[in-house]
């Protein structure tokens, strides 16, 4: 009996504490909040020559990687809530994105995230949903049904946001996340700006239109420090082999 009771006394207290280390989560508020990467893919593709093209065997090969070693992917939903809100993230959180939209995403790296568990953001100009090698709606109504797909704004036409007007820039932005609501119940609460070009104009038109966070193309894993609309993310190009990939999570 006082053996049980130590026992038990020694659980509770590393539960009061935010210690307790087990399958759901590791919470250490002393420590505040933990860097993200966010991973930034494109087209999932067999097709040579295009850097901005993993071979859906590669993809894989990553995918597989990420779960084996312990990682959890999330939306940034989640990373908002852990950041901003004070609930815990899971053990090595990571982010997976995937900007355009193009429909390999479905064809080939959906399978695949299927396969892994491993959940994604895609962020899609809405202007060329449903063009010929871009996804469809019922393909991205699909994707999120399953849980591990969620829809973000990457603005309707691709334009550079800093080249814009002002009236301009909320159409892109405004309107992006309200084809977005119309079509997948669900607001856009993240954008990528296109090309990752932004100036102080954009982030602020960024914050108006209503976004909670945005994404750059800035190398290296995601800091709070950074700020709400420049998380930086990690390129992961098709020529990369998996101890290069495995480099790169760690940011430079």
């Amino acid at each position: 009996m006082k053996t049980y009771l130590i026992g038990f006394s020694l659980m509770a207290l590393c539960l009061i504490s935010g210690s307790f280390r087990g399958d759901l989560f590791v919470q250490n508020r002393a420590a505040g909040p933990v860097p993200v990467p966010i991973l930034l893919y494109h087209s999932v593709s067999g097709e040579k020559g295009d850097p901005l093209k993993i071979d859906p065997s590669r993809f894989e090969e990553e995918m597989t990687y990420l779960k084996k070693e312990g990682y959890h992917s999330i939306h940034f939903k989640e990373l908002q809530e852990g950041w901003y809100n004070g609930r815990p993230l899971f053990p090595k959180p990571i982010i997976i994105t995937f900007d355009d939209g193009y429909e390999d995403n479905y064809t080939a790296a959906y399978p695949i995230l299927l396969k892994t568990g491993m959940k994604a953001t895609i962020f899609v100009v809405t202007g060329s949903i449903g063009s010929p090698g871009r996804l469809t709606w019922q393909q991205l109504h699909t994707m999120e049904s399953s849980g591990l797909i969620d829809t973000q704004s990457h603005t309707v036409t691709h334009s550079n946001l800093t080249k814009l007007s002002d009236e301009q820039k909320m159409r892109e932005l405004v309107n992006s996340r309200n084809q977005i609501l119309r079509k997948l119940g669900h607001l856009a609460d993240v954008l990528a700006y296109p090309y990752g070009f932004y100036d102080r104009r954009s982030i602020d038109a960024v914050h108006k239109a209503g976004y909670q966070l945005a994404v750059i193309t800035e190398p290296g894993a995601a800091d709070v420090t950074h700020g709400r609309f420049q998380l930086h993310r990690i390129l992961i190009s098709g020529d990369l082999l998996l101890d290069q990939f495995k480099a790169a999570l760690n940011g430079p």
